[in-house]
């Protein structure tokens, strides 16, 4: 108690004191003025010890045991240089004080990236462990704790050292003060428009909250928590919003519905505010620490943090499966490929749903947490590949994000160049760290004559593949799709004709979902013989460059207008051939007669009739490959 009392007589003292003395006590004695700094020390006041050790050395200039205390404050400042100076000045004065400054020091190099002076530190640590030090008994604690970190840091050394520097990317940007502070910020993520930033950002030792910031006139507003309907005087955070950004999931702690430690919960929008939050239902929470959620697009897979029990070690990363009944089902360890006996945390699916990226101490890396991605195979993962520096530093690295560009990411780091602590940063992801390239399609079923929405369901298919969503009751509907390739969409409602439609969806270059009407037509009650309207339909077929020859797709296609027409014989069909700019007129316009040729022998073989074939032998002149992509086709129109 009489200690307690000292430093909050001390810290009064200080701050009685520091407009007259520069933010130190004045003592006059340097024993004395060191026992103060220590004191600060322990109640973690770090800049305070600073300036108290600085005047400390300015009474006795070569005391070796303020010059080390320095190093450990500086240390804990991230002024790794400044801090190596303090622990080699101590070094100088007095080699056999500390043998626990030698590891204290290397990490210093560590985080300055420089394995060479890292490792030399190092290896005096672990070589000089039979010497008789002053600290020895005093220190015990601390050497046994470094020795059981010591192999782990020489084999990052290692890693570091044989990195291929001749593939260097531009370091990442950090976001700045405007979102950053000297606390830990982590886990960001972004709405897909690129307008909303939520992030996590820790108060206090045992409070965490979510924060969010708007992209205004080319920058992030001021930051701010989220509001009460999310944060509690517990730890919030680790949100991850649903592609489509209508919700996010997050890690809510210790509140009256959590089964463990934390649970995740899910948050409904609306126009911005928070409309609803539960407790995600099912088997997906446990009596353990469960956190840091990230959905597929398609709403089906969970991938999560966990601390239960049957784990590989650690934390381990787990993915759920939405049931039949909206309900989540048992979570399956992602196993020895992902997992290890260190901690694996902070997953982020992709929205091609197979890519996913996460942060590991367990895999060959550079620190204390590495940003890794894998990808999926059927069932299977492939073997975790570091993404590398500037990426990834001997700092830690903690939650990783990716906007619907595939290319915009954002990550969590402490390596030191920020406002302290854990930072968030951007950066232009490399191509080979890309997840595969995908398009957001989202979509809106009505009504054509009153334009009302239609809740019903919509196929989405191209070759062997297919999507199957439904509208909700607003007509609106949201899927994620492979990118650069045409599909069919058709869709289905009582009282209204069957609906088929073909579409080119190009790779998105902007973070903005594609959007498409699908409009139904009501089957009439009656006909009205007094109003005639032309209606029309067009189909559209697409083929590769310089071919005319019909994909597994366009015959798929060709198969659903078929028997689209067989049950309504009164259209008239109208073939219309397209080429790109590619190449001269000429060439072009047998191109396209060959392509429309194509289609028009294989819907007479089946007996439907064609009413008129027209040609076209140029697309529009365009130095956009993707875009050329879209006149490679054939339109098949549908009048009556």
């Amino acid at each position: 108690m009489r200690n307690w009392l000292f430093i909050t007589l001390i810290l009064a003292g200080f701050t009685a004191s520091a407009q007259t003395h520069k933010g130190f006590v004045e003592t006059g004695n340097a024993k004395k003025s060191l026992q103060i700094a220590q004191r600060l020390v322990s109640v973690h006041q770090y800049e305070l010890a600073k300036k108290q050790l600085e005047y400390t050395i300015k009474i006795k200039d070569d005391f070796a045991v303020a010059y080390r205390e320095l190093g450990i404050v500086l240390l804990e400042l991230q002024d790794y240089e400044g801090a190596i100076k303090a622990y080699e000045k101590s070094f100088e004065l007095d080699k056999k004080l500390s043998r626990a400054a030698f590891y204290e020091c290397g990490e210093a190099y560590f985080r300055m990236n420089q394995p060479e002076k890292a490792k030399e530190y190092y290896e005096k640590f672990k070589s000089y462990n039979i010497h008789n030090y002053a600290n020895k008994q005093k220190e015990s604690g601390l050497e046994f704790t470094y020795e059981q970190l010591l192999e782990e840091r020489l084999e990052n050394c290692e890693y570091i050292a044989n990195i291929d520097s001749s593939l260097m990317l531009p370091a990442p940007i950090n976001l700045g003060p405007s979102i950053n502070s000297d606390k830990d910020e982590y886990l960001p993520t972004i709405t897909n428009d690129g307008t909303q930033l939520v992030y996590t950002r820790q108060i206090e030792q045992h409070n965490e909250d979510v924060m969010i910031s708007q992209f205004i006139n080319g920058s992030w507003s001021k930051s701010k928590p989220f509001g009460k309907a999310i944060n509690t005087k517990n730890s919030e955070g680790m949100a991850k919003f649903e592609t489509h950004g209508k919700s996010f999931y997050f890690a809510g702690c210790m509140r009256k519905d959590t089964e463990g430690g934390c649970d995740i919960y899910h948050a409904l929008l609306q126009n911005g505010d928070v409309s609803k939050v539960e407790r995600v239902e099912g088997m997906l929470n446990s009596a353990f620490w469960d956190s840091q959620p990230s959905i597929t697009c398609d709403g089906r897979y969970m991938f999560f943090s966990s601390s239960r029990e049957g784990g590989m070690g650690g934390v381990d990363l787990y993915m759920s499966e939405m049931q039949t009944n909206g309900e989540w089902g048992i979570p399956v360890n992602l196993g020895p490929q992902i997992n290890t006996p260190g901690d694996e945390e902070a997953p982020f699916i992709s929205t091609d749903g197979s890519t996913l990226y996460f942060s590991s101490n367990g895999h060959k890396g550079q620190g204390e947490g590495d940003l890794f991605l894998s990808r999926r195979t059927g069932q299977s993962w492939s073997k975790p590949q570091n993404l590398g520096y500037p990426i990834n530093t001997p700092a830690k690295e903690l939650g990783f994000y990716v906007q619907g560009d595939g290319k915009t990411a954002y990550l969590a780091s402490a390596r030191g160049s920020g406002e302290g602590g854990l930072d968030i940063y951007t950066f232009e992801l490399p191509e080979d760290l890309r997840p595969n390239p995908t398009v957001h399609l989202e979509g809106f079923v009505k009504d054509i004559e009153t334009n009302q929405p239609l809740e019903c369901d919509v196929i989405i298919s191209r070759k062997d593949e297919k999507w199957l969503v439904r509208s909700d009751a607003s007509g609106w509907f949201f899927l994620c799709l492979p990118g650069n390739k045409g599909y069919a969409i058709q869709a289905t409602h009582q009282g209204y004709k069957y609906y088929i439609n073909s579409v080119f969806l190009a790779t998105q270059e902007n973070i903005k979902p594609i959007q498409q009407e699908v409009l139904l037509e009501p089957i009439p009650q009656a006909v009205v013989k007094e109003k005639v309207e032309v209606k029309q339909k067009h189909i559209q077929f697409f083929f590769d460059f310089d071919s005319f020859e019909l994909n597994n797709n366009a015959r798929q296609e060709l198969d659903n207008l078929i028997a689209f027409l067989k049950s309504d014989n009164s259209w008239s069909v109208e073939v219309v051939g397209y080429a790109d700019s590619k190449g001269n007129a000429d060439y072009n316009k047998k191109l396209s007669q060959k392509r429309a040729a194509a289609i028009v022998d294989f819907l007479k073989k089946e007996g439907i009739e064609i009413n008129l074939i027209r040609n076209e032998g140029r697309g529009s002149v365009s130095s956009d490959n993707s875009k050329d992509m879209q006149f490679r086709r054939v339109d098949v129109v549908l009048t009556k």
